[in-house]
């Protein structure tokens, strides 16, 4: 019976680990001294074990999207410090954060003098986006002239629209800041028009 049970168990985590479950595979062991200490069903057993899997995998999918984002600092909206900054509307940027402008593919626009904290709610809308599930993706306005310039001159041009256009939230910092030469704002205005569209197809 324990040859038995002992084949039975590595059949098990091969199983998982072919099924690319391997959080769940790594758990299976102490899911199972779970299970027997505390008398689970095996029910609440098999759910902890894909609850373990489940897990990861988001935990995975946040890190990848963290990545992606290229978010310039970790702030989120319980950083802002709205009685530092009296000219800013709470109550807007409360609402922006539920997001419901993203299913209204519809822009914002932070306006005002450096130091307001335009690019601190910006980044925190967007840290709620990505916690949120979306692809979010943050450049300022000088970058993403210029990857747009170097992907003309590559021949890549219709590869860097589909890129910028691809993020449900695209957050262009420091827009207006410095001057962009002609090509530049060209880009700029080109990748808000292919979103635009790519938005009411």
């Amino acid at each position: 019976m324990q040859v038995s049970e002992a084949r039975r168990f590595q059949q098990l985590r091969g199983h998982l680990s072919y099924l690319k479950l391997n959080d769940a595979a790594e758990a299976l062991n102490r899911v199972l001294d779970q299970a027997r200490t505390e008398r689970m069903s095996l029910t609440a057993a098999l759910e902890r074990l894909l609850e373990i899997e489940v897990e990861a995998t988001e935990a995975r999918k946040l890190a990848a999207r963290e990545r992606f984002a290229c978010l310039p600092e970790p702030w989120t909206l319980a950083d802002f410090d709205f009685a530092a900054q009296p000219g800013v509307d709470e109550k807007l940027i409360r609402d922006l954060a539920t997001l419901r402008f993203l299913d209204d593919a519809s822009n914002v626009l932070f306006v005002g003098p450096p130091g307001v904290g335009k690019t601190m709610l910006s980044v925190a809308l967007g840290r709620a986006a990505v916690d949120a599930g979306h692809r979010v993706y943050f450049t300022t306005a000088a970058e993403l002239a210029a990857k747009c310039h170097k992907a003309a001159l590559e021949g890549r041009w219709k590869t860097c629209m589909r890129f910028f256009a691809g993020p449900k939230l695209l957050i262009i910092d420091e827009l207006g800041y410095l001057p962009l030469p002609e090509d530049g704002a060209s880009a700029l205005f080109q990748v808000i028009n292919q979103r635009a569209r790519m938005a009411t197809a």
